[in-house]
């Protein structure tokens, strides 16, 4: 993940480490989790923003030469324990694993989680849910591909709507790594306090990533890092370069702004997506399975490359472009290459341009006096968006939703049908 159309160097695809260590001896009770204990440091409730993370070369990334590591002390839990402190972080294995018995057939994750989180998934209703399966033969395959290394490709034709694959997470982590509690005294070395956090947090992804299978260490491992020159570990670089956001899974009872309090996945086959302005596929997370489901937003033939989005799609070519900076690509897909001062209004207005359609389009639908050409503007809109390649969004799907109601709210059946058949594969979403 977090490559895309490139126009710049890539960084060389390797493995960053050798094979993983031989893991401990086997037994017949369920991997263990483990937790920092007696409070040193405890952590702080994190209710403050994300600490922003430097990128491309940074200079001074050393720690300084006074600086003592945490002695962080470390306890063997009960994996089903689930009322730990509300500021102890642990590390689990979901689901739950023996070391001799047989793996679960849709893998584990990883977690580094603050001990109340844990709960919520536990507790989900379902957990542990078996992975949602696609209809019929596999749909995708990983090929090299040029200027963006390895992608991910349809190997049949995948309707709107349809499930491509679904996994779950190799790690999960939080976003912040402010939540080991690192202190931080005013007036100090901002660039000496970050290199001392990410170095105590590579020290903690090295004990969840050795908690792996072998197999899932090789994979972790062999993921691309773009991260290499900022001070970050190898393990949070890998982080750093290919997580996805899981928003719906945080810690606390709420979302606080800016959601300082989710968790970041790694996944395997999802971090071989590149991305494009103009995406094929989305994405969402399930407590229950605690997996990934990648579903396609619109028809996508055989041949063709699968794409996400790494930014906001409501944005200019030029504000697209500063906010995939961190992720060392600039992007050349067809709508940036191709982007005009009238596609930049598009992205800018379509959010808003549909949200006043909204209450516009029942009223026309009702009002006998009112000629069918009204709903031309609406259809318009929906054909620019198309040509822009933003018919996988939501809000594109609200606008045939709205075309559909106004043509069977008029009887007009036969102009409905295209957009009905459309809205029947919506479902997935």
């Amino acid at each position: 993940m977090k490559r895309g159309f490139l126009n710049s160097s890539k960084v060389k695809k390797e493995p960053l480490y050798p094979g993983p260590s031989a893991r401990q001896s086997a037994s017949d009770e369920p991997l263990a989790d483990t937790k920092s204990t007696d409070g040193k440091p405890e952590l702080q409730d994190v209710v403050e923003p994300i600490h922003k993370l430097p990128y491309g070369k940074v200079e001074k990334t050393a720690l300084p030469e006074s600086y003592k590591p945490i002695q962080y002390a470390l306890k063997e839990t009960d994996a089903g324990k689930i009322d730990h402190g509300k500021n102890t972080i642990v590390m689990t294995t979901i689901p739950s694993r023996t070391y001799s018995g047989p793996l679960d057939p849709d893998g584990h994750s990883e977690w580094i989680v603050l001990g109340p989180t844990k709960a919520k998934v536990l507790n989900a209703p379902g957990y542990p849910k078996p992975l949602p399966k696609p209809v019929g033969p596999t749909s995708y395959e990983i090929q090299s591909t040029p200027g963006m290394g390895l992608g991910v490709f349809a190997t049949r034709d995948i309707k709107s709507g349809d499930l491509v694959f679904s996994e779950r997470p190799l790690l999960v982590s939080p976003r912040n790594i402010g939540v080991l509690g690192i202190p931080y005294t005013e007036g100090s070395d901002m660039k000496a306090y970050r290199a001392k956090m990410m170095f105590e947090w590579e020290k903690q992804l090295e004990i969840a990533v050795g908690r792996m299978t072998p197999e899932n260490q090789v994979a972790f491992k062999s993921l691309i890092n773009n991260h290499t020159e900022d001070g970050s570990g190898p393990l949070l670089g890998i982080i750093r370069t290919n997580g996805y956001g899981a928003d719906d899974l945080f810690d606390g009872e709420m979302k606080l702004p800016g959601n300082p309090t989710a968790y970041s996945c790694v996944i395997n086959i999802g971090s071989r997506i590149n991305h494009s302005c103009m995406p094929n596929v989305t994405h969402n997370f399930n407590l229950a399975s605690f997996s990934f489901q990648f579903v396609a937003e619109r028809d996508i033939t055989a041949g063709e490359q699968l794409f996400i989005s790494y930014c906001e799609l409501d944005q200019t070519a030029a504000e697209r472009k500063a906010e995939l900076a961190p992720y060392e690509f600039v992007c050349v897909c067809p709508a940036c290459a191709n982007a005009t001062p009238e596609t930049d209004k598009l992205r800018k207005e379509y959010k808003q341009r549909i949200k006043d359609f909204m209450p516009k389009v029942p009223r026309w639908a009702a009002a006998p006096s009112v000629a069918d050409g009204v709903i031309d503007p609406v259809l318009q809109l929906r054909e620019a968006m198309k040509k822009e390649g933003l018919h996988g969004s939501t809000e594109y799907r609200n606008l045939t939703t709205l075309i559909l109601t106004f043509y069977e709210r008029r009887g007009l059946h036969e102009k409905a049908k295209p957009f009905k058949e459309e809205t029947s594969r919506y479902g997935n979403f």
